[in-house]
């Protein structure tokens, strides 16, 4: 019976409320909902309907895939920085320079956005990449070109991903943002599954890395074609907005947002280290391969992005991200006991649940926070935060990994820093109450 009222529901999409048609057959539904899109925004809450979004949504999930599919390949950047003869601090410098040209990127680009045409700036983001994954070809030995690279590198991620995850939050209601992205970012997630383990896999069987950046240059590449192939709209007539005057860091004078803020720098904090030190911890202490932990955890990242996100919204935002913190803790403290196949999967299914949830949250919810006219610029502040949370530990813990001759410190680091974020999310709640979005249905839907 339900199954056929949506039905009938969906079906008066195609009348105009003047029409005879819609005046015989669908009046009862009428005096139920005067707003059919009420209906839909409540059936939508309810987790009842499937999410169908704008075609641009698909072209951008396809063009990010590929984008993420070649930039998650420089996973595996710090083994052949260490093959080279890199100390760990070179390797956390070098793995991260690139995040200071992202996070000063991603400050500037929220008022460049305003006005311009978005696709086309995402193509530029595209093209940088190219040359930049075209130019680790030329690397032999550990010199300052690395540097250079690494800094065009970071330009052109930022771009691309901050470009990418605006038009979603233009062509998405905010409702569904945290699903959206979600669902979205189990592109990039993937790559971080499969790239590392078909780029370890050609390692283990004698080629070289230059392998590997040539196949990243070809897939960026690729992203690119896509962008020609993108539905043309005018994403400014379809969420009509006042231009902002003011640049990002403005943003961090309301303090929800700024809490949020230090939220996701621990977050991107954690997800620096493991991305950066974790290949060589498991290499150099275990016999296990690190894309396990890769495999895994992506696997479960998506279960959870195709699953649990669908139902987001019914759950207390605040406890969604304190529990979340709670567990990557306890993942980063079970990584002074990967003793066992067993607990390499522990970790994995931790994490996978720890960044499955907490990057589409903290991201739709930062937007969330601000007006309108500031949402791409949000989004960018975003970007900004995560990226220099992972800057900041990478660099800051390879030091300290140097200095103490073992990985486990920087775990343990990152262990208490997810529980100082949980004492920021408690603060917030005590302060301000609950983060969940509160969205006007007759406005909200399109």
């Amino acid at each position: 019976m339900q199954y056929i009222f949506i039905m009938e529901i969906a079906h008066l999409n195609h009348f105009s409320i003047s029409s005879p048609i819609f005046t015989n057959r669908k009046k009862k539904y009428c005096q139920l909902f005067r707003n059919q899109k009420f209906l839909i925004f409540q059936l939508r809450k309810n987790g009842t309907t499937m999410r169908r979004y704008n075609p641009i949504f698909y072209y951008l999930a396809l063009a990010n895939f590929l984008f993420f599919l070649g930039n998650s390949l420089y996973i595996l950047l710090p083994i052949f920085l260490k093959n080279m003869g890199a100390s760990e601090s070179y390797i956390g410098v070098m793995n991260n320079i690139d995040k200071v040209f992202t996070i000063v990127t991603a400050v500037t680009i929220g008022s460049f956005m305003h006005g311009r045409d978005r696709i086309r700036i995402l193509r530029f983001g595209y093209l940088i990449l190219a040359i930049a994954y075209s130019s680790y070809l030329l690397i032999s030995s550990l010199t300052w070109l690395i540097l250079l690279i690494r800094i065009v590198h970071g330009i052109g991620f930022s771009i691309a991903m901050i470009l990418g995850t605006t038009i979603i939050f233009d062509v998405v209601p905010l409702e569904d943002a945290a699903e959206a992205i979600g669902v979205y970012g189990i592109t990039g997630a993937l790559s971080n599954a499969l790239s590392p383990f078909f780029g370890e896999l050609l390692l283990s069987r004698g080629y070289s890395h230059y392998l590997i950046f040539f196949l990243s240059a070809a897939l960026v590449t690729m992203s690119i074609a896509i962008t020609y192939m993108i539905p043309r709209m005018d994403l400014h007539a379809r969420n009509p907005v006042e231009p902002a005057t003011r640049g990002s860091l403005h943003l961090l004078k309301n303090t929800r947002y700024l809490l949020m803020a230090i939220s996701t720098i621990i977050f991107g904090g954690g997800f620096g280290v493991i991305i950066t030190y974790l290949p060589n911890f498991i290499r150099t202490t275990t016999d296990y391969k690190y894309s396990y932990f890769f495999l895994i955890y992506i696997g479960v990242l998506i279960l959870i992005r195709i699953t649990f996100m669908r139902i987001v919204n019914r759950i207390n935002r605040n406890v969604l991200i304190a529990a979340a913190f709670a567990a990557g803790a306890l993942m980063n403290i079970f990584l002074n006991a990967l003793d066992t196949i067993c607990m390499l999967f522990t970790v994995s299914i931790m994490y996978g649940i720890t960044h499955g949830i907490l990057y589409p949250v903290l991201n739709a919810t930062m937007v969330s926070l601000v007006p309108q006219k500031d949402r791409g610029t949000a989004n960018a502040l975003f970007t900004a935060c995560f990226n220099g949370g992972m800057m900041l530990f990478a660099l800051t813990l390879g030091m300290l990994i140097d200095y103490s001759n073992t990985y486990l410190v920087a775990f343990n680091v990152c262990a208490a820093a997810f529980i100082i974020a949980i004492g920021v999310i408690i603060a917030l709640t005590l302060r301000y109450g609950s983060l969940d979005i509160k969205v006007d249905a007759a406005l909200s839907i399109d």
